[in-house]
Formats: structure tokens, sequence, C-alpha cells
């Protein structure tokens, strides 16, 4: 009874299944069904029974029980069921949703010296446990987006820890090449940037382009994360003693010691030194 009425209570709420973009879905198909997914999104493929056929111009793959496959944005592959398939699709619509949970450094440095073949992943033991908790809840029809979203978190949790950096390199490569050399770009010209028109002339992008780009990837606008990035870098500076409030304010572009307060009231809910002394008690 409990559990009935806490189903009713998910089919009322307006967070189930309001998401059009609902991450997880578990389909089933028939013997040569032609599977079609959405070009404006990325898919994972966990098939869970049968196996499927992956083509492209130059080369069909087999993809069988327990294995992973990636279907990246505007993709050119046909799919096929070879047999009767169960899967479960992950769909994603940035490609922020992948790398903001893998260790994106780590990867890039092999993804930059390999050459791409597509490639699948094996469900280990993790990502098996990890698919049966989705499916628990969409076999009870528990299509909650909280839930959803959380789970799309969880997932790439598990592909950071149970899995190597070659592997990932290989099998994110078709969605991840591109915007982690951006990600780079970004990383290494923001600090010398006061603004985001800066910011976009130093990457070597008119505004335009580096915001609609910027927020493909990093799933905000270039002044939040611009802000986000100051607010974190004082609040590790106050941490460090050693280092003047004053060089604070002049490191990061106040003009005096005043306006870093304001910054710090607004945004880290304390003066500097309320803070630092805040973090001394702490310690």
């Amino acid at each position: 009874m409990k559990i009935k009425n806490a189903l009713d209570d998910c089919a009322c709420c307006s967070s189930n299944g309001s998401n059009i973009h609902r991450r997880f879905v578990k389909r089933e198909f028939k013997q040569e069904d032609k599977i079609l997914l959405s070009p404006d999104a990325g898919h994972i493929l966990f098939i869970l029974e049968g196996e499927v056929q992956v083509g492209d111009t130059k080369k069909t793959h087999v993809c069988a029980v327990n294995q992973m496959v990636l279907i990246g944005y505007h993709h050119e592959y046909q799919i096929t069921a070879l047999t009767k398939v169960t899967m479960l699709i992950l769909n994603f619509t940035t490609h922020y949703h992948v790398c903001v949970n893998i260790n994106t450094e780590r990867v890039w440095r092999t993804m930059k010296s390999l050459t791409y073949k597509f490639n699948t992943l094996r469900m280990g033991t993790p990502m098996q446990d990890f698919v049966k908790s989705v499916l628990f809840y969409l076999d009870h029809q528990i299509y909650c987006d909280y839930l959803q979203e959380s789970k799309a978190v969880e997932i790439f949790i598990v592909f950071r820890f149970f899995y190597t950096s070659d592997e990932l390199a290989h099998f994110f490569y078709p969605v991840l090449y591109k915007d982690l050399s951006f990600d780079t770009l970004v990383r290494t010209n923001y600090l010398q940037a006061k603004t985001v028109q800066e910011l976009a002339e130093l990457c070597g992008y008119n505004l335009s382009t580096f915001k609609k780009l910027f927020a493909k990837h990093f799933g905000i606008s270039p002044y939040q994360w611009m802000q986000q990035q100051k607010i974190s870098g004082i609040k590790a500076k106050l941490m460090d003693k050693t280092v003047s409030i004053k060089n604070i304010a002049y490191e990061f572009g106040f003009v005096d010691q005043s306006r870093l307060n304001t910054f710090c009231k607004k945004y880290l809910n304390g003066t500097p030194l309320q803070i630092r002394k805040k973090s001394e008690e702490q310690d």
C-alpha cells in the first residue's frame, strides 16, 4: 500500500516526466527494426538483451549484450536490431553533461594523441549495478526529473572511477574532442581576461560565436562562469594567510579593498577579514 501511495504521489507531481528531454528510457525492438535516435542529442546505448548492428559509410559493427555504444550529435550511423533487443538509452543534450563529471584533463591528454575508431565499452559490475538501479525506477514508472538528473550525474561518476583514461578517451571522442580543445583554450586564457569580450578575443572568436560555443560546452554563460572562477579564486586566496587582502584585491582587478569587501559580502556572505577569521577558527 505504501508503494502504491508513493507512486500515486509521483504521478501527480509536476516534475514527473515533465522534461521532454527525459534522460533515461527503456526501449525494446523486434528483429530487423531500424532504431531511430534524435540527431539533436547524444546517446549512450546500454544493450541489455540481443545484438544490434551499427553502421556508417565505411564499416558496420555488431554490438552485443552488456556493451555500451556511444552515438554522437548529428550522427550518420544506421542502427538495426539483429535479434530481439532490449536496451536502456541515455540521452544528453549538451557536451557539458558529459565532461563535467569525468576528469577532462586526464582524458584530454590521452585523446590528443589517439587516432579515433569506433569503440564500445563493456559494462563492468559497477555499471551493471548502476543500470539495474535506473531500470528499477523505470519499471515502476517513476520518471521524476530530479531523479533523472541525479542519475545522469551519477553515471559519469561511475565512468570516472571505474574506467581508464584510455577507455574514456576512445569511447567519448566523438562528443568531446572539439569541446575539450575549447575547454583547454578557455582555461588557458581566462586569467588574462577581465571581460567576456576580452576572453573571446584571446580565444580567437567573435563575441557572438564565443557565447554560443561557451553555453553549449559549459551549460552557462561565459559571464556566469567567469564570476564562478573569480569567487572560487578569491576564496582560495583568503584561505592563504600569507597573502594580504590588499594584494588579493589587486590581483582580482578591484580598484581598492572596499570594492573587494562589497564583492565578498555579496557572494561569500562576509568581508574578506571575516572569511579569513572564520577559516582560522575552523582550523
